[in-house]
C-alpha cells in the first residue's frame, strides 16, 4: 500500500550516521566506571562508533537510572551517569544524574530535564492532532475482534497500586495488555524509559505510534524509540483507519530497516507497508513490537559475510600454493585459528599425511577445471589418481565433477580411452556399494564449509549403506 503524506517514511538508504567516533571531542567525563566490575572504560569506547548501538546504550542507561541500578558511574565522584545526545552534531556525552558541584566534571546546565519539560508543556492544551491520533487508534482497535477493553486516557495502576500511568490508548490483545502511546513531539528519554519499565513490571507491552517519520530528519526521541524497537516503527493515519474498517483488523503503517551486504559491507535500507497487528512479534521482556527481525537478520548476514571472507582467504592460500613450505606456516597458523573459532579443525600442516590435502586439492581441481596442488597438467590425470589411489574420496570427487560441470571436460581429455575403460570397471563396483569406495566422512564439515555447493552431495553420500 502506498504511503500517504501524513504517514510518510523516508525511503533513502540508511547509512545516515557514518561510522565515526560518536563521543564529543572534549567531554567533561572522559572515562566511566563499570559499576559491577569496577573497570574504567574510555568514553570513546563506551559510546563507540555505531549510532544504533549508542541509542541502545542510552536506553539501557536510562532504564538503569529509573531502576536505581547503575551500569556506569563517574570514576571521580561515584555518581550514576547517563548518556546525552547533541542531536545537531550527532555526538554523545555522559552526564551526572545528580550534580552538586563537588565533582570537577561539570555536565549540567542551569535547568534539569524535568524543569525544561515543565516549562515547555506547563499550561499547554493538548493538540488537535494528538486528540485525533488517539481517536484513530481507538477506532482502529475496535474494528479488530482480537482486541477487547479498548480505552482512551484510562489510568493503568501498577501492582503496588501507588504507581500508575495513563497511556493514550490501551487494550487487551489475545490476553496481553497493550499500551499505545502517541508520539508527536519531544519526549525526554527518562520519560520513555520510565514507561518501558512500568509496563514491563506490570505485565504489559508498550507500543509507540508516530504520525510521521522521516529517517533523514528524525528527532532524537523518535530514534530513542526506533533503535530500541528492533528498528521497526509504526504510524497511524486516516488511511490506516480506513484499512482497519475494511479488513476487520487493527492496521498500522510499519517502516523498518533491513541490513544488506553491499560491496562486502553491511548497509541498511528502508522498507515499509501496511500490516495487521496480528502479524507482529511481541517481545514482552524487551518491550519490543516488530514485524521485521532486524537483529536476527543482521546476525545471519554478519555470520554469512564472515564465512564468505574466511572461505575466500582459504581459497587464496590453497590456490596460491603449488607446494606448502615452512615459510608459509604463519599464514596457515592464522587460518587454523580462524577455522577453530568456527568449530572447524585444520591439521597442523596442510600435507600432514591424513589425506586432507589430496581431497581438498581434488575438489578445487574439479571446481577450477585444472589440476590444483599437483604437478599434473590435465584434470583427467587428477581423476585417474583419485580413482586409483584414493578410492575413499572418489564418490565425492565424481559428484563434484558433475556439480561443477566438468564431466564433458574429462571425456574430452580422455584421448586414449583409458578413462572410459576404467569407468566400465568402477561403475558396477559403485552400484554394488563396494567397501573400497566407501566415502570417508572425517572431513565432511570442512568440505561443507569450503565447498557449500557440495552440501547436498555430502548428505546423499552419508545415507549410503
Amino acid at each position: 500500500m502506498p504511503l500517504t503524506e501524513d504517514t510518510s517514511i523516508s525511503m533513502n538508504a540508511a547509512n545516515h550516521h557514518p561510522p565515526a567516533p560518536l563521543s564529543v571531542n572534549d567531554p567533561e567525563i572522559r572515562e566511566v566506571q563499570n559499576y559491577e566490575t569496577g573497570s574504567l572504560v574510555p568514553v570513546t569506547k563506551a559510546i563507540g562508533t555505531d549510532y544504533a548501538k549508542a541509542e541502545e546504550l542510552r536506553m539501557q542507561l536510562a532504564e538503569a537510572r529509573v531502576k536505581g541500578e547503575p551500569l556506569y558511574v563517574c570514576p571521580m565522584c561515584g555518581v550514576l551517569v547517563y548518556l546525552v545526545s547533541m542531536k545537531e552534531k550527532g555526538r554523545f556525552y555522559f552526564r551526572h544524574n545528580l550534580e552538586d558541584g563537588s565533582c570537577p566534571a561539570r555536565t549540567r546546565g542551569e535547568l534539569s530535564a524535568d524543569e525544561i519539560n515543565a516549562r515547555k508543556y506547563n499550561g499547554a492544551k493538548e493538540s488537535h492532532a494528538h486528540i485525533r491520533m488517539k481517536q484513530i487508534v481507538a477506532e482502529s482497535l475496535r474494528c479488530d475482534p482480537r482486541f477487547s477493553d479498548v480505552a482512551v486516557e484510562k489510568v493503568w495502576r501498577g501492582q503496588d497500586r501507588a504507581s500508575w500511568r495513563k497511556p493514550d490508548v490501551q487494550a487487551i490483545f489475545n490476553g496481553i495488555p497493550v499500551a499505545f502511546e502517541i508520539q508527536l513531539s519531544t519526549t525526554f528519554l527518562h520519560v520513555i524509559a520510565e514507561r518501558r519499565v512500568f509496563y514491563l513490571e506490570n505485565g504489559g507491552v508498550l507500543c509507540w505510534i508516530f504520525k510521521t517519520y522521516d529517517e533523514d530528519k528524525a528527532r532524537l526521541t523518535q530514534d530513542d524509540i526506533f533503535y530500541n524497537n528492533n528498528r521497526n516503527l509504526f504510524l497511524a493515519s486516516e488511511d490506516t483507519l480506513k484499512a482497519s474498517r475494511a479488513t476487520g483488523r487493527f492496521i498500522l503503517n510499519c517502516g523498518w530497516m533491513e541490513p544488506r551486504i553491499v560491496d562486502g559491507r553491511i548497509e541498511t535500507l528502508w522498507n515499509g507497508r501496511h500490516v495487521g497487528f496480528d502479524e507482529l512479534t511481541i517481545d514482552r521482556e524487551r518491550q519490543r513490537v516488530f514485524l521485521f527481525d532486524y537483529d536476527k537478520e543482521h546476525e545471519r548476514i554478519t555470520t554469512q559475510s564472515d564465512a564468505a571472507a574466511l572461505r575466500a582467504a582459504f581459497d587464496r592460500y590453497w590456490l596460491g600454493h603449488f607446494t606448502f613450505r615452512k615459510e608459509d606456516q604463519p599464514e596457515w597458523r592464522n587460518l587454523r585459528t580462524k577455522f577453530r573459532q568456527r568449530g572447524l579443525s585444520l591439521p597442523r600442516y596442510p600435507n600432514d599425511g591424513s589425506g586432507i590435502a589430496t581431497l581438498i586439492s581434488a575438489l578445487y581441481s574439479a571446481r577450477e577445471g585444472y589440476p590444483v596442488g599437483t604437478g599434473f597438467k590435465r584434470l583427467i590425470e587428477v581423476a585417474h589418481r583419485i580413482e586409483g589411489a584414493h578410492k575413499r574420496f572418489f564418490r565425492l570427487f565424481r559428484h563434484a565433477l558433475a556439480v561443477y560441470g566438468r564431466v564433458n571436460q574429462i571425456l574430452a581429455e580422455d584421448a586414449t580411452g583409458k578413462w572410459r575403460e576404467k569407468a566400465a570397471t568402477y561403475k558396477p563396483r559403485l552400484a554394488a556399494n563396494d567397501p573400497a569406495y566407501r566415502p570417508d566422512p572425517q572431513f565432511n564439515d570442512l568440505v561443507a564449509f569450503l565447498f557449500p555447493e557440495l552440501i547436498d552431495v555430502l548428505r546423499s553420500l552419508a545415507e549410503l549403506p
